[in-house]
């Protein structure tokens, strides 16, 4: 009974520690920010992989050229 007792309490410590803007908000910013940053790293490296390959073209056209 004592252990309910003190969840019961310590939730409601928890859930009444910022009221007005709640856990909620801070979870869901996270979220965003993480897809957002997963993104990015996605399209950094699709980029990277483009610019790779147009160098692996230019260096082909110049062997042509000399060849």
């Amino acid at each position: 009974m004592k252990c309910i007792t003190l969840f019961l309490v310590l939730s409601l410590v928890v859930l009444m520690a910022e009221p007005g803007e709640c856990f909620f908000h801070h979870i869901f910013g996270g979220l965003v920010q993480l897809g957002k940053s997963i993104h990015g790293l996605i399209q950094r490296r699709r980029h990277g992989a483009m610019e790779e390959q147009q160098e692996l073209e230019r260096a082909f056209d110049r062997e042509r050229a000399f060849a």
